[in-house]
């Protein structure tokens, strides 16, 4: 009889211990698998989300890293506010594509509400490069005062929101005060898993068109007021400013409102060629700019770079209940050479060497793991596979689940740790007396 078979039959002579340790094993391997897709799949949503735009332009009193996650990712603050001649000089840009505006500050229902164009729509996209305006439940809102809005998958789903939905917006996430104007919802995004499934979106004209934004702008307009005091002193003693640097609205022909009193939180720009990319963002380092271009690439890369700990610790977890599980293994194998000891003496009797003894125990222990690895595979993909719907819709976390070169790293690490795990048994197995035990037992 060969090696592998005897191995088998000996797992397959103790039937509860040998399934219940294939569990253990299997579970912990479910569990590394679905922790790796995860995190793989939430670095690849926020990778690919931050390529959406080659630069954003935002206030130089915000982080860099803040003005990304509050544009692309809707957390947090705007961290201060641009002046809108901002937004015209990049529309007119001949060497940008798409220039976006953002201005947040709204909520409806815990959803943060973004003022922005229907250019967003054709910038950015999903993990596909589908456009996030393509195959849209209803339709995009049209740019200018119309009142309209586009809610996100996650949004609508978690605040009742449908087509033909009015609905009315605070200022602040909680405890804000309504204002009076109302929206229709007129389209309905598909999940995306992007940031858009989370947020609702409504045209920018219409943000301006708020009467309560003047009181809510109290803070932004003392801003700008220091910023023009200071770039009014800078003045006096003859200093020339950047091409961003704020004038007074009459000097571009604006009438004196809100738009230009509250400006905007900040604006993507999706350049004509990726390569002009460098020297567009150069162009705005200057110590008296009143505008910083933020490339959202960069910060999103150093944020995992920060939190990246915290992602080894979750696998480190995962492989820690592996290795409990082949400790299992070790012990049960160790502790079951005792009442095999008559079965290795019968074999040594029959002529088998010590050395096909030790690879036996060794085999057995490495079908065990080799066996729940497979297992935990097939039940890792299979609930990741299941739970996709769910985590696009719930979280707008698009996982993509399929067997890869994760599953054979897995399954070699799996091997090679049973081989190993099965060390011990072996040489104990080794020590078994065969005369001593060739009797019947009791």
């Amino acid at each position: 009889m060969s090696i592998f078979k005897l191995a088998w039959r000996s797992v397959k002579q103790r039937p509860l211990a040998s399934i219940l340790t294939m569990i253990s094993v299997a579970l912990g391997v479910a569990l590394t698998i679905a922790i790796v897709s995860l995190r793989d799949s939430a670095h690849r949503s926020y990778h690919e989300t931050s390529r959406g735009y080659d630069a954003i332009l935002g206030p130089t009193h915000g982080s860099p890293l803040q003005i990304v996650l509050n544009t692309m990712f809707h957390v947090g603050d705007a961290g201060g506010t641009l002046p809108w001649a901002t937004y015209e000089r990049a529309k007119n840009d001949k060497r940008v594509k798409y220039a976006v505006p953002y201005a947040v500050g709204d909520y409806f229902r815990g959803k943060p509400v973004v003022g922005t164009s229907t250019a967003m729509f054709e910038a950015l996209m999903d993990p596909e490069n589908v456009p996030l305006g393509k195959n849209i439940n209803g339709v995009v809102f049209r740019d200018g005062v119309h009142f309209e809005a586009v809610a996100g998958s996650i949004a609508a789903a978690e605040t009742g929101l449908r087509r033909g939905v009015k609905f009315k917006v605070t200022h602040g996430p909680e405890g804000g005060w309504e204002h009076g104007e109302e929206w229709t919802v007129v389209g309905i995004l598909r999940p995306t898993g992007t940031p858009a499934d989370r947020a609702i979106f409504i045209p920018i004209e219409t943000f301006y068109e708020v009467g309560d934004h003047k009181t809510a702008g109290d803070q932004r307009k003392k801003r700008r007021e220091e910023r023009e005091a200071e770039e009014e002193r800078e003045r006096e003693h003859g200093h020339e400013h950047g091409a961003d640097t704020h004038t007074h609205e009459d000097d571009h022909g604006h009438e004196h409102g809100t738009k230009e009193e509250l400006g905007l939180s900040a604006v993507g720009i999706r350049l004509k060629s990726p390569i002009l990319r460098l020297a567009y963002v150069a162009e705005f380092k200057s110590d008296r700019a009143t505008v910083q271009a933020v490339m959202p690439a960069d910060q999103v890369r150093q944020l995992f770079e920060v939190v990246g700990s915290v992602d080894r610790f979750f696998e480190l977890t995962a492989w820690l209940i592996v290795l409990v599980a082949g400790i299992g293994i070790l012990v049960s194998l160790y502790n079951t050479i005792q009442g095999r000891r008559r079965e290795i003496a019968i074999l040594r009797a029959m002529g088998a060497t010590p050395r096909h003894v030790f690879a036996v125990i060794v085999l057995e222990s490495v079908i065990l793991v080799v066996l729940g690895g497979l297992f935990g595979l097939v039940l890792g993909h299979a609930g990741l596979a299941m739970s996709a719907p769910y985590l696009v819709e719930r979280f707008g976390v698009l996982v993509r689940s399929g067997f890869g070169t994760l599953d054979l790293q897995v399954m070699g690490a799996l091997a090679v740790f049973g081989l190993v795990v099965g060390l011990l048994p072996a040489w104990r197995g080794l020590r078994t007396p065969v005369a001593e035990n060739l009797h019947p037992t009791e």
